[in-house]
């Protein structure tokens, strides 16, 4: 069996990594770790604990600790081929007393205590195997797994098994459970990176364990031992509507990324300290994926050849890795995906990732990366009661794609609901049925020490009774009470006795939590639920305390024609500055940064790439939708832009020294650039308006309260808005589908509207449903109005609530809810007032909605989708100007023609 690439010479050299000595909570955990391993009922044990705290050297010293008192052969099993040789490091440095080695090489050697045989878990997951006892590939030179097992207990030796990285490792969780019952270890320890996880309960339960001792660290206990950075930041790039299509956020990535460890080398030379940072570089698996980024360091960032190391085989070489990492000369490291998890990098700060991760699992292992303290920082600063400068506290992951982020925020999110027991408490494993019908196992803490560790008969026939594969007997006969974990051969029926000490069982497990009490331990209370509050915010201005709503009344040739067309489009001023710059990579947009930890962001314009073939094809794309046009038409208009916009280019260099103005060649590139982008902004447009009208004569009322916090499930974390009123973008309507599969029926009943009674008063809560969620057009113009200056704030109206604002309909019964509520000045210096925007899809319903005008509130803007483009409804139903969601000024304007008289009631 090969567990790993490496080479003989690879494995038997000495160890390349320090010698640790324990932080405080190390020493604590592991000397409790071993004591309840060598108690005589030998329970398994379950460490938690975020990356970068030391899990190997802990695992390594219990195994060591273990050993000395009995003897015991260890397997270490690890999820990827690198971390064999970096487990295997990491031993020799730490466990002089362990004799570490391969399962591969271990098992063809004569069992003796304190040796440990390193594998990954696929290695020994094989059904075929087990059907043969795990006797299936032995020869006259290889010894069988099964054979070496026997020899070790016929010495007499123990057998310990260790799943590290248990949270990845156990991905095939059943078949490798069933190993592990079959090896049946005297000795099971796991180490987890995530509190919860259910495929680490899907391989106790396929172990045929019932119940362990779990112990965990916190992030901020590591933090605080200057083992993690302090803070983990995103950034992503949130574009304007014409720069999404063509934006080169690979290449922008890249350089922005250079750019912040350039400017942390100043920062650590300024403060002596004696570390060069390394920027890691995530591509995606392919041929020539670490060469495009190689040049585009060089020729875009201006990288040093020499300064760039990289990995270009899709299979890890952990001794090239390690080897890079530790080259102060280089400070760039290119891999690619399937390389990226398991390398120690202490002084890598940024991470720059050209490929998505939205697996949490993977995102954390790829943070873990750049959240490790380099030796030289922790020498820098030795009191650890003063705290590192925030820039070089922070783990930086720059992302090419902004959906990437919500795997990183929950990687993140997971880490930090880790609390520290470093005494250990026992968990038990229970079965429970989701709404939709599925049955998942539970881990729950319990004050009671089980008599075993084993999965009882009652509990796993109850498992398959949930399951829908057997049924329970009814109780039959009576008799004494008897053990609770005792066998029950398959002719004797489970007794009224053993149905009471199973729901004992359950009782214990499942304590009725206590109503909370202050807002702390609400927002507390919902967390242990999966549950997130979404406070309103009070930063805001004109921000009322309800809203007003209304009621009813009481009573009742074509080249020629192309070139010509080309000629006479006008090009406005801003619009050639654009396309010049795009052509020029200098269109600056957002750049998103985001501490996941505590979840505050900020924003800053910066410089984004251009895609030249994205955006050639975008202009070809819009213009071959023109009527009547062809390939040529296509062409002759193209030439005809560039023609005009070549001497602007050229413009645009006059002040340069002349070793500094780009060749002819490349002015006329720059210049059929901005031809494309001048010909996909100016393609679409239409010369359409819009005009509502509303019925009249309703009443104004004050509709109930706004909610103090809006909730959601935890596990679909909301992205940022800077000016709603919530601080986030709501749902999509996708992700509101979900919550049936994400949460359990007990969480879900917690996810309503409703009022809280706590001592600081009532706390109205609000539910983000399906009236409240966002559909891609909203989810876009919500978007937008973030970028709006003249936008104070918006608010998601949603429909039929107590507190939504609701109109009257003259032509219908029913009431009307906006979309969307926006608190704007209609000019500058104006005074916030409050209007309404609906997005529509049928603009005749639009123009009946429209014939009444809400005196509060003044016109409704109606919007609607046409094609690719948003527009507003005029009063007739037609369709009206295009709305530039890049640019709201118009829609601006049209408010401002349409400025309520009234706005007190």
């Amino acid at each position: 069996m090969t567990d790993t690439t490496l080479s003989m010479q690879d494995l038997l050299t000495a160890a390349q990594g320090p010698l640790l000595e324990p932080e405080s909570f190390q020493s604590t955990l592991i000397n409790n770790l071993t004591r309840t391993l060598l108690r005589d009922n030998r329970p398994p044990c379950l460490l938690r604990a975020p990356t970068g705290s030391g899990k190997t050297f802990m695992l390594a010293r219990v195994l060591a600790n273990i050993s000395s008192e009995t003897g015991v052969v260890w397997f270490w099993f690890v999820p990827f081929v690198n971390l064999v040789a970096q487990t295997l490091d990491a031993l020799k440095s730490n466990a002089s007393d362990l004799t570490p080695t391969t399962l591969g090489l271990g098992r063809n050697q004569q069992p003796a205590g304190g040796q440990v045989m390193i594998a990954t878990t696929q290695s020994v997951a094989r059904a075929q195997w087990r059907n043969k006892g795990y006797d299936a590939d032995g020869d006259d030179d290889t010894r069988t797994i099964a054979e070496w097992v026997k020899l070790a207990r016929s010495q007499p030796l123990k057998i310990g098994l260790v799943v590290d990285e248990a949270h990845i490792a156990l991905d095939k969780a059943t078949e490798f459970g069933k190993f592990a019952q079959w090896l049946n270890p005297d000795f099971l320890l796991l180490a987890t990176a995530t509190p919860k996880d259910q495929r680490l309960l899907q391989f106790m339960d396929s172990a045929g364990k019932s119940d362990y001792e779990s112990f965990a660290v916190s992030r901020d206990d590591v933090v605080e031992a200057r083992l993690n950075k302090r803070y983990i930041e995103a950034v992503i790039y949130d574009l304007g509507q014409s720069l999404q299509s063509v934006a080169d956020l690979k290449r922008t990535v890249l350089r922005q990324a250079w750019k912040r460890n350039q400017q942390l080398k100043q920062s650590l030379a300024e403060k002596n300290i004696p570390l060069t940072p390394l920027l890691l570089v995530q591509v995606a698996n392919g041929d020539k994926t670490v060469e495009e980024a190689e040049q585009d360091l060089i020729q875009l960032c201006k990288v040093p050849p020499g300064a760039i190391g990289k990995h270009s085989a899709d299979d890890p070489d952990p001794v090239m890795m390690a080897a890079i990492a530790s080259d102060s000369s280089k400070e760039v490291l290119i891999f690619k995906q399937s390389a990226g998890t398991g390398f120690d990098a202490p002084r890598a700060f940024v991470l720059a990732s050209t490929k998505p991760v939205n697996d949490p699992d993977f995102a954390m292992q790829f943070i873990g990366r750049v959240m490790r303290v380099a030796l030289a920082m922790r020498q820098a600063y030795p009191d650890k009661t003063v705290r590192l400068p925030e820039e070089l506290d922070s783990a930086y992951v720059y992302l090419a794609d902004a959906s990437a982020q919500r795997g990183f925020e929950q990687a993140v999110q997971a880490a930090s609901l880790v609390k520290s027991e470093l005494e250990g408490q026992t968990e038990k494993l229970l079965p429970r049925r989701m709404a939709s019908g599925a049955v998942v196992l539970t881990n729950k803490p319990t004050p009671q020490l089980p008599l075993s560790y084993e999965t009882s008969t009652v509990l796993h026939r109850e498992l398959k009774a949930a399951e829908g594969e057997n049924d329970l007997p009814h109780p039959t006969t009576t008799g004494p009470q008897i053990d609770l974990f005792a066998a029950a051969t398959d002719d004797q029926p489970l007794d009224e006795w053993q149905s009471l000490a199973l729901r004992q069982v359950r009782s214990t497990a499942k304590p009725a939590p206590s109503a909370p009490r202050t807002q702390a331990e609400w927002v507390s209370h919902l967390a242990k639920h999966e549950i997130r509050a979404y406070p309103r915010r009070k930063d805001l201005p004109a921000v009322p305390v309800a809203l007003q709503a209304e009621r009813k009344p009481a009573f009742t040739q074509m080249t020629a024609i192309s070139r010509s067309v080309a000629v006479k489009l006008d090009i406005p001023i801003h619009l050639a500055d654009n396309a010049i710059r795009a052509a020029r990579n200098q269109l600056k947009d957002t750049e998103r940064h985001t501490e996941l930890t505590s979840g505050q962001f900020h924003d800053e314009k910066v410089l984004i790439v251009t895609d030249r073939n994205a955006l050639a094809k975008e202009a070809r794309l819009a213009l071959s939708a023109l009527p009547q046009t062809e390939e040529e038409d296509i062409n002759e208009i193209l030439a005809v832009l560039a023609s005009r916009l070549l001497p602007m280019v050229r413009a645009k260099f006059e002040d340069f020294d002349p070793d500094q103005v780009p060749e002819e060649k490349q002015l006329q590139r720059m210049a059929r650039d901005a031809a494309n982008w001048v010909a996909k902004q100016q393609a679409p447009i239409l010369a359409e308006a819009l005009h509502a009208e509303i019925a009249a004569q309703a009443e104004t009322f004050t509709a109930q309260p706004l909610p103090d916090a809006m909730l959601f499930a935890s596990a679909l974390p909301l992205s940022k808005s800077p000016r709603n009123l919530y601080g986030v973008l709501p749902p999509h309507k996708d992700e509101v589908s979900q919550l049936d599969q994400l949460l359990l029926s007990d969480d879900r009943a917690l996810l309503r509207d409703s009022d809280w009674q706590l001592e600081d008063g009532t706390l109205r809560a609000g539910n983000y449903d399906s009236t409240a969620a966002l559909n891609n057009e909203e989810l876009a113009f919500a978007k937008a109005l973030d970028r709006s200056e003249f936008v104070r704030w918006w608010h998601r109206n949603p429909d039929r609530k107590p507190y939504s604002v609701r109109l009257v309909r003259g032509e219908h019964k029913n009431n009307f809810y906006p979309d969307f509520v926006i608190c704007l000045e209609h000019y500058p210096g104006d005074e916030p007032l409050l209007r309404l925007i609906e997005t529509k899809h049928d603009s005749k319903d639009a123009a009946r909605k429209a014939k009444h005008i809400p005196t509060f509130y003044g016109k409704v803007l109606f919007l609607t989708q046409d094609q690719k483009q948003m527009k507003w409804v005029n009063d007739n139903g037609s369709l009206g100007e295009v709305v530039d969601l890049d640019d709201l000024s118009k829609l601006q304007d049209w408010l401002r023609k349409t400025r309520p008289t009234q706005t007190d009631i």
